[in-house]
This record gives C-alpha cells, sequence and structure tokens, in this order.
C-alpha cells in the first residue's frame, strides 16, 4: 500500500500547494519514488504549474463526477515518475453536487474518492493530495482516503488555532466515518522569517504538537515563485538557494520518519 498524504489547512496562503508539489517532485526525481499527485483544489495551482498552463481533457472533475475512469484522468509530468491527476475550477460545481444527499452524486458521497484511488493506488509509492482551503465534502473525501494529514502552518498568531480545529475535525472522520487510521502525520512550518513573531510561534507550535513538528522550516524565498512560473520545483530551478535546500532536506525528514 502506498503512503498517502493529504496537505490540508483550512487557511489559505500557507504554502500548501507548494509544499504538496516541492515534495512530490523530490520524491520522485532525487529518490526514484513513484508519485501519484492529486490536485482536489479547484484553484489548481498545482496542476497550473505542472502542465505549465495547457489545457487538459480529463480532470478530477470529470472522475468525480462519473464521466470519466481514474485512468484516463492520469497524465505524466515533466518528472520520471511523478503522475498527475488534475484538477481545474469546476472541482467547484463537484462540491455543490456532492453536497446534495438526495441526488445520485451524494450517495455514498463521503466514499467516492476513496474508492476510485484504491483501484489504481498500488502502482505507487506515495499517492500525494492537495486541497482547497474550505472545509468541504470533496475534503472529506480526500480525509476518508489518505492515512497522514500534513499542515502547512505560516507564523502567525493565529496558527495554533488553526492546528487545533483540523485535530477535532481529524477526531470526528476518525470516529464517525470509522478511519482510525487517519493522524496528524506532521506540521510544516513554512515562509518562516527571522522575527519575533515567527520564533514566538514556533516555540508555541512545537511546546503545543512536541515532535508532530517537523524539524525541518521552510523559509520564505522568492526562488520558489521564480520555480512555479517556469513549471520547476524549486530545487530543479535554484538548487543552491534557501527554498531548495529545505524542501530537500523536508523530503529526507519524510523518507526519515516512515517507510514506502
Amino acid at each position: 500500500m502506498p503512503r498517502r498524504i493529504a496537505w490540508l489547512n483550512e487557511k489559505g496562503g500557507s504554502g500548501k500547494s507548494t509544499s504538496a508539489l516541492n515534495l512530490a517532485a523530490n520524491l520522485a526525481s532525487r529518490f526514484g519514488k513513484k508519485i501519484l499527485l492529486v490536485d482536489a483544489d479547484h484553484q489548481a495551482n498545482t496542476t497550473i504549474v505542472l502542465s505549465r498552463g495547457r489545457p487538459l481533457e480529463v480532470t478530477l472533475t470529470h472522475v468525480m463526477l462519473g464521466k470519466a475512469p481514474i485512468e484516463q484522468a492520469i497524465v505524466p509530468t515533466r518528472y520520471h515518475n511523478l503522475d498527475l491527476v488534475p484538477a481545474d475550477a469546476s472541482l467547484s460545481d463537484v462540491n455543490v453536487a456532492l453536497a446534495d444527499s438526495g441526488s445520485p452524486l451524494g450517495l455514498g458521497r463521503e466514499w467516492r474518492l476513496k474508492r476510485t484511488l484504491e483501484k489504481i493506488d498500488e502502482a505507487y509509492d506515495f499517492v500525494i493530495l492537495d486541497t482547497g482551503p474550505q472545509r468541504t465534502v470533496l475534503n472529506l473525501n480526500v480525509l476518508n482516503y489518505a492515512h497522514e494529514v500534513f499542515v502547512p502552518v505560516d507564523p502567525g498568531y493565529w496558527s495554533i488555532l488553526g492546528v487545533r480545529h483540523l485535530e477535532d475535525l481529524i477526531a470526528q472522520v476518525r470516529q464517525h466515518m470509522d478511519h482510525k487510521a487517519l493522524r496528524i502525520g506532521g506540521v510544516l512550518l513554512t515562509k518562516m522569517q527571522y522575527t519575533n513573531v515567527a520564533d514566538e510561534v514556533e516555540k508555541q507550535l512545537r511546546h503545543y504538537l512536541g515532535n508532530r513538528v517537523f524539524h525541518t522550516t521552510i523559509p520564505l524565498n522568492v526562488k520558489v515563485e521564480e520555480a512555479h512560473s517556469r513549471g520547476l520545483a524549486v530545487l530543479d530551478y535554484a538548487p543552491d538557494s534557501a527554498g531548495a535546500k529545505a524542501y530537500l532536506a523536508f523530503t529526507k525528514e519524510v523518507l526519515a520518519n516512515g517507510q514506502a
């Protein structure tokens, strides 16, 4: 079974898509792992970077609406060993359709993604899922499939409160969906700067969550955004940058913390 990792934070701008993309690319290109990256965010930032903006005929929307099998949605990327299930803005329509429990799409709505991915996921070492920032039925689908939740946190005073809300949500999924394997796999501090606020937030998070906070932190680094504009992970675009070194160290930490 692959490692199933969902990136989730109900606050936007935390570095979720950036972290999902760079982890996936590093695992595939530097460590030879077979990766499926599922873009479950209607903003489709991960898809835009990896597809370099070209239109894609089949997306996660088609799969979730029963219009295409998952195999038709999987596309290769420029990275050997890294496949993508792309997203587009129409994922918002999927959430609307799933929210209607009386419609055909609403039946078994929390299980649709899990049943779909389990048909093909044995071909991969990791399945990594990017998500939107809102609490939606689609994100519940992601949590029902995933085993580990990685939480990217930028150093603001509301960060700990956000993690606590996610802990409550995960506890509900564990209980009401009988998904005991689901857990917070780690909290990643992103967009770090040398400020008193960032230092205090990091201290509080490490005190509250202990070893669930990754040792690696990701600095605020312009090279990361520049890499995205060129359809690349930062390790390929600017390998000597602080961002590239941090994401490489983080990838090694993820590998050290589990087997795949």
